[in-house]
């Protein structure tokens, strides 16, 4: 599967708006035009077929006639931040459905007001089998080719759950850090319209659209009563801002080399230039379509590998996941 970036006759975008938002989010708060969100959502668009048609073959190949959402994350398995992100999302996930559970049970708890009507079953004291039992809880986030697998539960305030939970990583204190640097000048308005923008999402009261725009049910078919669905929306919003933050890092490249050829002074190192809410260079003007190219075919460029290929067999390139 491959993707033309020349042109986007005959396709029709469906979440610009959406789109928009999370370039916003990102680091793009200039208008972008409608021709860059197009190319925008159609390369998008393209990866997350791309994604459901790996995992179609993936899961012919277990004798599968339905996509599973380990045949979703099995493909960026290599990408341990991204996989860390996602397993933290449905453990979450897992944790807000647990609490509707109980809260559903405990409203349908008879009340008792005699402690003479108490059945001689519920004074009894429960097991140690039964506390055991209580005790454990499913390992929600532990994929198949984890470790934890291996086991059908994992005690409560174990290593993965409690490590998956307080520890956030480099990559999610990375992620904090920048959020706490934009954020930190913001007026009350600004921070209001940017908390809504973070919200911006795929599928969120769009599953419906979200199916059709994937092509589930024609490219793939996937398990309904799991979060493959979510997952997904969630990948393509991903994909969505790391082409917007390589488009502005080229952008400001393009902008340096520029400035150097004219004999104007470079930006003072550490001085923050491009970002929410920070004072636009007059010289910068929303990314465009030049950008975005050149960050789609920045992300599809495979690092070259240091060793001797004899009877090297050039075939067609495959899509590089972005």
């Amino acid at each position: 599967m491959s993707l033309s970036l020349t042109a986007t006759n005959g396709f029709i975008p469906k979440y610009r708006n959406d789109i928009q938002q999370m370039m916003y989010v990102a680091g793009e708060t200039q208008d972008v035009s409608l021709g860059t969100l197009t190319l925008v959502e159609q390369i998008v668009q393209d990866q997350v077929r791309h994604i459901l048609s790996t995992a179609s073959d993936l899961a012919a190949r277990a004798g599968k006639k339905t996509v599973s959402l380990n045949h979703i994350i099995f493909q960026v398995r290599h990408d341990k931040p991204r996989v860390q992100r996602i397993k933290c999302l449905l453990q979450w996930r897992a944790i807000r459905l647990e609490a509707k559970k109980r809260n559903k049970d405990t409203q349908d708890d008879v009340e008792i007001d005699d402690p003479d009507e108490l059945s001689d079953d519920l004074l009894e004291s429960p097991t140690v089998e039964e506390v055991a039992a209580k005790r454990t809880e499913p390992a929600a986030a532990t994929l198949p080719w984890d470790v934890e697998s291996y086991y059908s539960v994992i005690p409560p305030g174990g290593d993965t759950n409690e490590k998956l939970l307080n520890d956030p990583g480099d990559d999610s204190l990375q992620r904090l850090h920048w959020a706490d640097e934009v954020t930190k000048a913001m007026t009350s308005e600004e921070y209001a319209m940017y908390s809504d923008y973070r919200h911006a999402s795929f599928t969120t009261r769009k599953a419906k659209r979200f199916r059709e725009w994937a092509g589930i049910g024609v490219v793939a078919d996937i398990v309904k009563k799991e979060d493959s669905l979510e997952i997904l929306g969630f990948l393509a919003a991903e994909m969505v801002k790391r082409l917007t933050d390589i488009a502005l890092t080229i952008q400001a490249q393009d902008l340096a080399a520029h400035r150097a050829r004219v004999g104007l002074p470079s930006m003072k190192s550490g001085h923050v230039k491009y970002g929410l809410f920070v004072t636009e260079d007059p010289e910068r003007e929303p990314i465009d379509v030049r950008h975005i190219r050149r960050a789609f075919r920045e992300t599809q460029a495979k690092p070259k590998k240091k060793r001797v290929q004899l009877n090297r067999v050039i075939g067609p390139r495959h899509l590089e996941l972005i």
